[in-house]
């Protein structure tokens, strides 16, 4: 009897991993995006006050 190695075995347990190939990305992008919508209200109320 003969035991067949499949390669592609591993793969799906590495899916998620090759989904986000740099999860320490999303450590920046959340801040980015708030600090984004926070100069956008400032420049509201800048604009708002003139």
């Amino acid at each position: 009897m003969r035991v067949l190695i499949q390669p592609c075995g591993p793969l799906p347990a590495r899916g998620p991993s090759s989904r986000h190939p740099e999860p320490s990305m999303s450590r920046y992008v959340a801040p980015l995006g708030f600090t984004l919508a926070a100069v956008w209200v400032a420049v509201i109320f800048v604009l708002a006050g003139h």
